[in-house]
């Protein structure tokens, strides 16, 4: 999910919808890589800290601060009802893809059994 971001929003420091989906292709190709495609990670990006697509409650939210930049939050659930955490400000798309190569990696060598991405993000990282 991605808030409309620019053109239509004032507030919007990034792109968002019209980014998302050309992001969300690389972030595949990692997963991928670790065998975890079938995982169901729950992202969502938004061009503005008011977090209009409720970046804060998924298991890996964007949250534009300036024009190709995003600070990367972790640790939402599938249900809403946890907030997850900043990992890494003010990151670029190479940065991201970095940072979500590494957590993937770690992810598929040290997740428990029916271990969701988010609730590994809580135990590993935070």
């Amino acid at each position: 999910m991605a808030c409309v971001a620019f053109n239509t929003c004032p507030l919007a420091l990034a792109e968002a919808q019209s980014y998302m989906p050309s992001l969300i292709d690389k972030i595949e190709l990692i997963l991928d890589k670790y065998e975890l495609k079938n995982e169901n990670i729950i992202m969502r990006m938004t061009g503005c800290p008011n977090g209009c697509a409720r970046s804060y409650v998924a298991e890996i939210g964007f949250v534009g601060t300036a024009y190709g930049r995003y600070n990367l939050h972790l640790g939402g659930d599938h249900e809403g009802t946890r907030l997850n955490k900043i990992y890494k400000e003010n990151l670029d798309e190479e940065a991201i893809l970095f940072e979500l190569n590494n957590l993937f990696h770690h992810f598929k060598e040290e997740k428990i059994v029916n271990e969701t991405f988010g609730d590994f993000a809580v135990r590993k990282v935070f």
